[in-house]
């Protein structure tokens, strides 16, 4: 019977090393996963999101197989914006092929599966090196790549976070150009270009954190100072090829997120007990909660130990980082918190789900399963017998694991809400008001839609129109006429007789990527417009963005030097270290000569409150109240607009007026309370001025216009008081003492501000004139 066994475990370690049957296996899980997903193909997803960012897709794919054209504009959407510089588009990856070639909508299921495939296959090939065993590499890879997170983000749209599936090539290739291969180079900067290429705007940042870790963990295996100065050159070869293969997406996002940056405040977190069931609670089949969506079998858990228990050195590494993750998902609900830390870095600040770190939490958890299926099998080849049925019960739990993947993935698949795609209209293209949770309907239309919602502040002209007869049209309607000859996401052909100078108008969003042969580009309150001369002509717009075009030639160049390196490698004539990185330093020097011989008008931030109201202002108004308090901290509460009372839907307008004088730390926020003579409070706290800024991050000795307001509905009438402060929102919340005002200060540190009455509801019945 042993030596049966031992052949069985012999012929599944030869076959997992075969990478056909691998990938047949793999895909057949994967087949079993998303079986319902695929059953779909073609349907519309009617969550809200899913509306959204399908749309993105839908509308590149109509750029390229309607018009022939790259996917730069997106005219579809927010009344227009550049589709590289969105941040949750994937209109750039290779994956756009698939979905011109049968539809976007029948691409998803079949991208979904083959992200699946791709997720375990990387793990494979990663734990491989790590565990040292074929077989338990094979029984962990389904523990990661059937992860039911992303099932869940297939069922409400977020299919560009199946990147996330992509970390096993991430380290894989990390290790590899430690040990100075070319193929880890490009393993790194393709998978990375990819995910941003595929709107992975989380994966990105979150995984160069264990890019870096890896790479320490590469390097110290590495054994004399001679190998390890190799293992740095080829790593910063790596980096450098790494950056310029992204710069086809990148140029483009820091360009979008100067003139329009994300913010994102709070202290987002859940408690340990929610978190431990999002990982280990099988998920429901039907309806949305928490529990289950980070899915990993808790039964995998029993080959955890092994690795603990016999492989404490190679153990050490995956255990760390998993504990690490777990804490960095707790957010702030653990003090000291290592989330709060993190956002403190560039990039990072925009970071709002700290539970997506239970990724990487199982996968190094999934990594320590496949150590502790290694370490048995390996001792049931020359130990006693019961290292053998220890190795048999370990496969059967591994197998189960697999079953328990597999339903979960498919139960959340089936959240998704599918209905037919609506009816395709063949009509020329207009905006129209629209609805953001139904955009999916108004393509199909072929209508622009002006209602927006978006992740970050989408620059929108206030003058956009969703009622207009004419999309195009001369800003002076008696200076002539504008007729469209042509019309595609990003080129635009008009004739115009004017009979004086004037500005020709566009129904979309300007953006400095627009040129036009004749007249100049101009933005009208942010409208696309065009300054014209007298006389009959034709304007011929065309969408040519700096970043986007500059930034494909970089990433082409990118590779192009690397092919170099690999051909040069390849007929045995390897370059010096040194003049490796000095080839794949081209593109970068590129970049920086584009940049700078290439001019292109700036599109700089407008910041607004919610209002719509301008942020900064050059002076108090004549009804702001003066207040002059001033704090511990360099920022002063300069004025307060505190109306008499609230509207008639019963909302009360706020405005404040900082200044702010010097550094601050970013923990620094405004708390607003709201109080009445029996005590009873209202709280209006933010830590961003007008949604815009941290006071560390808001210019200094400017006037600050912030504006917000409250809700009185359902609040009994009479006189409420207006308290304002500052406060530490991260660390002890303590408050921020003021030194001075033109206003008495409470003991407390708040600042009276004003008042505003709640009046008393009159009943319908009730006469306002006594008899």
């Amino acid at each position: 019977m042993k030596t049966s066994t031992h052949g069985l475990l012999r012929a599944a370690h030869r076959a997992a090393s075969l990478t056909g049957v691998r990938l047949a296996l793999f895909g057949a899980l994967a087949l079993g996963a998303c079986w319902h997903a695929l059953s779909q193909a073609g349907g519309l997803n009617d969550f809200r999101d899913a509306h959204l960012l399908d749309s993105y897709e839908d509308a590149s794919t109509r750029s390229v197989t309607d018009y022939g054209q790259l996917p730069l504009w997106n005219p579809w959407s927010c009344g227009g914006q550049y589709a590289l510089g969105s941040p949750q588009t994937r209109s750039f990856a290779p994956t756009l092929i698939l979905s011109s070639l049968v539809g976007a909508r029948r691409a998803e299921p079949l991208l979904l599966w083959t992200f699946l495939v791709l997720g375990m296959e990387g793990f494979f090939r990663y734990a491989r090196r790590r565990v040292g065993s074929a077989l338990g590499a094979l029984g962990g890879a389904p523990l990661f790549g059937l992860i039911s997170f992303t099932a869940l983000s297939w069922s409400i749209g977020w299919l560009n976070f199946a990147g996330f599936l992509l970390l096993p090539w991430l380290l894989h290739g990390t290790s590899l150009a430690t040990r100075g291969r070319l193929s880890g180079a490009a393993m790194v900067g393709g998978v990375f270009a990819l995910l941003l290429g595929f709107g992975g705007t989380y994966p990105v940042p979150m995984y160069a954190l264990y890019v870096a870790l890896e790479t320490g963990r590469s390097l110290l295996a590495l054994r004399g100072m001679p190998r390890r100065r190799r293992a740095l050159w080829s790593l910063a070869l790596t980096a450098c090829f790494t950056l310029a293969a992204c710069a086809f997406r990148l140029w483009p996002l820091v360009e979008t997120m100067r003139s329009a940056p994300r913010i994102m405040a709070g202290t987002p977190g859940k408690p340990l007990g929610l978190l431990v069931e999002m990982l280990l609670q099988l998920p429901a089949r039907n309806g949305y909660s928490d529990p289950g969506n980070f899915y990993f079998a808790p039964v995998a858990l029993a080959l955890v130990l092994p690795a603990l228990a016999f492989a404490r050195r190679r153990a050490a590494f995956p255990a760390i980082v998993a504990v690490l993750s777990a804490w960095m998902a707790a957010g702030y609900t653990v003090t000291p918190s290592l989330f709060a830390g993190l956002r403190q870095l560039p990039i990072f600040g925009t970071f709002r789900y700290p539970e997506r770190f239970l990724i990487p939490t199982a996968f190094f958890l999934a990594e320590l399963a496949a150590l502790g299926l290694a370490v048995l099998l390996a001792r049931s080849w020359r130990a006693p017998a019961r290292w053998t049925w220890a190795a048999v019960a370990a496969c059967a739990v591994t197998l189960a694991s697999w079953d328990l993947h597999v339903r979960a993935f498919d139960n959340l698949t089936r959240w998704a809400q599918m209905i037919p795609m609506p009816v395709e209209k063949e009509q020329p293209f207009a905006q129209a008001r629209g609805n953001r949770w139904s955009q999916g309907h108004l393509l199909a239309l072929n209508r622009g839609s002006i209602a927006c919602f978006e992740a970050w502040p989408v620059p929108m002209s206030p003058r956009l129109r969703g009622d207009l007869g004419q999309e195009e049209y001369l800003e002076d309607p008696g200076s002539g006429t504008a007729r469209r000859v042509e019309w595609t996401p990003n080129r635009l052909t008009l004739d115009v007789d004017a009979t004086r100078p004037t500005v020709l108008l566009v129904n979309q969003n300007w953006h400095p990527g627009w040129k036009s042969a004749q007249g100049e580009v101009i933005s009208r309150d942010g409208l696309l417009g065009v300054q014209l001369p007298a006389g009959k002509q034709q304007v011929v717009l065309s969408f040519l963005p700096r970043s986007g075009l500059g930034g494909l030639g970089v990433s082409a160049l990118a590779w192009a030097a690397l092919g170099f390196l690999a051909w040069r490698e390849r007929r045995g004539q390897r370059l010096s270290p040194p003049a490796a990185l000095g080839v794949t330093a081209v593109p970068l020097v590129t970049w920086g000569l584009l940049f700078a011989l290439w001019p292109e008008p700036v599109a700089l931030p407008d910041p607004r409150n919610a209002n719509g109201t301008p942020l900064t202002v050059p002076r108090l108004p004549p009804e702001a109240h003066p207040v002059n308090a001033r704090f511990d901290l360099p920022v002063e509460l300069v004025a307060s607009e505190i109306p008499a009372e609230p509207d008639a839907e019963g909302i009360a307008s706020l405005v404040l007026y900082w200044r702010v004088t010097g550094p601050l730390p970013r923990s620094v926020g405004i708390f607003v309370h709201v109080v009445s003579a029996e005590g009873l409070r209202l709280g209006a706290d933010h830590e961003v001025v007008g949604g815009t800024w941290f006071f560390s991050e808001a210019p200094r000795d400017t006037l600050l216009r912030d504006a917000f307001s409250v809700s009185t509905r359902g609040l009994p009438p009479g006189e409420w008081k207006v308290l304002v402060g500052l406060w530490h929102s991260g660390g002890d919340q303590s408050r921020v003492a003021p030194r001075s005002a033109e206003v008495p200060l409470l003991p407390d540190g708040r600042v009276p501000v004003g008042a505003f009455t709640v009046p008393r509801k009159v009943p319908a019945n009730e006469s306002s004139v006594n008899p």
